[in-house]
């Protein structure tokens, strides 16, 4: 980890780290006892009758599909899978997360799509307090939400006058205003929700840090109470499991992505099956199974691509 703590720069090793020094804040689960390996989905695909898509990693890095995923996902849908993707960007509201899928050239219906933003949208809606402080992306507005609220800036004020915090999306984030948020929780505690637990994300350049990495922090270093929505929490699986064909045996559904603390444990602690993905996300150039062994979260297969 470089750079300023209050929004540094991570690679595998120091992604990796952070998750594990942030275990006891991560739900339990259980794993089988060694891996599995495959070519590819398809290689397996008898195993399984729905499967659970990450996006970053799996499906695409950054704004780049992944070469080869729109066939494979075309080729499990040709079998008569069920599908859907549930990914931890919250930066986008529904409609536009499947615009962008449309874009990479994926068949993903509106109803197959869950978004960690959607459980995190339930639970301000659940909560009493206006306004909401949000880290948002540039072109938030604040009808998106169904609560008032407005988009953090550089202003000190704004960061006092909020009731509560939701956490979006780090695309437009920075250590100064990370600082101004410590800053304000430090003299006034309030709730604060984030709607992306990632540490970190694959992209074309390297790994950015997410919002997850912030509010551990915030809990961390400042005792902040954060409640966390998306993998690998149980809520946006709950949503997911809502909409799986009745009678589906939990372990014939798989939990597809590239990171052990997010995609594996969250697939494993909803009780299904899951799948690593190692050439293009979090341990792309790495040894999988060294991370695997340190942590103990052991996927029932790892592929090199889907």
């Amino acid at each position: 980890m470089k750079g300023d703590p209050r929004f540094p720069v991570f690679d595998t090793e120091s992604a990796f780290a952070f998750y594990e020094a942030s275990r006891q804040r991560l739900p339990q689960a259980r794993f089988p006892v060694q891996a599995k390996h495959a070519a590819s989905l398809i290689d397996i695909a008898d195993h399984f009758d729905c499967f659970v898509f990450d996006a970053f990693g799996v499906l695409n890095v950054g704004d780049t599909p992944i070469m080869g995923s729109v066939e494979a996902v075309s080729r499990l849908r040709a079998l008569g899978k069920q599908l859907f993707v549930v990914t931890n960007g919250a930066s986008l509201p529904a409609d536009r997360a499947r615009a962008k899928f449309r874009r990479f050239g994926f068949d993903f219906s509106i109803d197959e799509i869950y978004s960690s933003r959607m459980p995190a949208e339930m639970a301000l809606v659940a909560r009493n307090f206006a306004p909401w402080g949000v880290m948002a992306p540039e072109g938030f507005v604040a009808s998106q939400l169904a609560v008032p609220c407005f988009a953090l800036g550089d202003d000190r004020l704004d960061y006092d006058a909020a009731q509560a915090f939701l956490l979006l999306s780090t695309l437009d984030w920075s250590a100064t205003r990370q600082g101004l948020l410590e800053d304000s929780l430090s003299k006034k505690p309030r709730p604060v929700i984030v709607a992306n637990p990632d540490v970190v994300a694959p992209h074309e350049h390297g790994l950015s840090t997410e919002p997850g990495y912030l509010a551990h922090r915030l809990v961390a270093e400042f005792g902040i109470p954060v409640e966390f929505h998306g993998k690998p929490f149980p809520s946006v699986f709950d949503l997911v499991k809502t909409a799986v064909r009745p009678g589906t045996d939990p372990r014939r559904i798989c939990m597809i992505g590239d990171t052990l603390h997010t995609d594996v444990l969250g697939g494993a602690q909803a009780g299904w099956s899951s799948v690593l993905v190692s050439d293009h996300g979090l341990f792309r150039g790495q040894d999988t199974a060294r991370f695997i062994v340190q942590s103990g979260i052991v996927p029932d297969w790892i592929i090199p691509s889907i």
